[in-house]
């Protein structure tokens, strides 16, 4: 079942409240239900810097690979406050396009976040470069649930198995972890095991020729003649925050010092839940809510969606019902 059959089909209301520009005029409460209800994950991007190149992400060309940046105590803990009002329970993803682990202070955020949120699911993604078993048990001691870590080929060169089984092994002595033979790494690109209260993935995944190209800023994995119709649940089920405290549709939109694409808020002066339910997102996703051409950011992008094209009918019922509305009347979302 995807995510539109599960969340939003449920109910023909709480579809039209998230594609409906009048969303900004409900009550606080009326908003982090709707906020509670839909977002899955989080983006939530504690630091900056990442200390890889790799030719198939936009920190090639950024400034991410030069510097150190970190998200603001008053902006974490603002994030924390507001997420412990609805007691959010699902996952909070600490990487967007920086690797977390180059923070030396990661344990302590992590600390933060469960101490507001005992209950959410905390993971990141890794390069794996600064992971061993020390850091290891540090993190679980902070309370941290998963790690994928991704082992990423040189820059401008393919996957070799000989170097993935070599760098899978190194990473498995640093980790403290037997590799045991069933482990069928010529067949699967990826392994999965636990250790000292974590769940990890160490993967090797072709992003080269398999990759998305970050909502078409990355021009070589772009299709000349590709256009985007599919809908796409993205702005939907997840809320993405950059280490500045802005807020991009999703986490496929690059965001650094110099680019600063398509923002939805700026939480130094914004609500979570009143970013969420804003006239500009609502907006952006009922673009994105049924099969049909899109524009900006979106036409070229080739994120992978599930959504059946049967339910199509529906999803232009609900929104030719939102516009012969003329947006007047007030939504009653309970």
């Amino acid at each position: 079942m995807n995510y539109f059959d599960q969340i939003i089909f449920a109910s023909e209301e709480n579809a039209s409240a998230l594609i409906n520009s009048h969303t900004q005029t409900l009550d606080n409460k009326t908003k982090k239900a709707l906020f509670k209800r839909n977002v899955e994950i989080i983006n939530l991007e504690l630091s900056y810097r990442c200390n890889r190149k790799c030719d198939y992400c936009p920190v090639s060309f950024s400034s991410r690979n030069a510097h150190q940046l970190f998200m603001s105590n008053e902006i974490l803990n603002k994030i924390c406050q507001e997420l412990q009002e609805i007691r959010y329970e699902n996952r909070i993803s600490l990487n967007l396009y920086n690797e977390p682990l180059l923070d030396n202070n990661l344990e302590e955020k992590i600390s933060l976040i469960k101490k507001h949120l005992p209950y959410c699911h905390i993971a990141f993604n890794s390069n794996g470069d600064k992971l061993n078993f020390n850091r290891l048990k540090t993190l679980s001691d902070a309370g941290c649930d998963y790690i994928c870590v991704t082992l990423h080929p040189p820059a401008k060169k393919e996957q070799d198995l000989n170097d993935i089984k070599k760098r899978l092994s190194n990473l498995c002595k640093k980790l403290k972890y037997e590799k045991p033979e069933y482990f069928d790494i010529e067949r699967n690109n990826f392994i999965q095991f636990r250790s000292i209260g974590i769940n990890i993935k160490i993967q090797w995944p072709d992003w080269h020729n398999n990759g998305t190209n970050r909502a078409g800023i990355l021009t070589e994995h772009i299709s000349k003649t590709f256009k985007r119709s599919q809908p796409c649940a993205k702005p939907f089920r997840e809320f993405t925050i950059y280490y500045d405290g802005k807020v991009q549709p999703c986490c496929e939109i690059f965001h650094d010092t110099t680019h600063n694409i398509l923002e939805m808020g700026d939480l130094s002066k914004k609500s979570i839940f009143d970013i969420y339910c804003s006239e500009k997102l609502s907006k952006f996703r009922m673009d994105l809510f049924d099969f049909s051409k899109k524009y900006g950011v979106c036409e070229k992008c080739n994120v992978k969606d599930y959504s059946n094209p049967e339910d199509d009918v529906l999803r232009k019922k609900i929104i030719q019902e939102i516009k012969n509305s003329d947006y007047e009347k007030k939504i009653e979302y309970k």
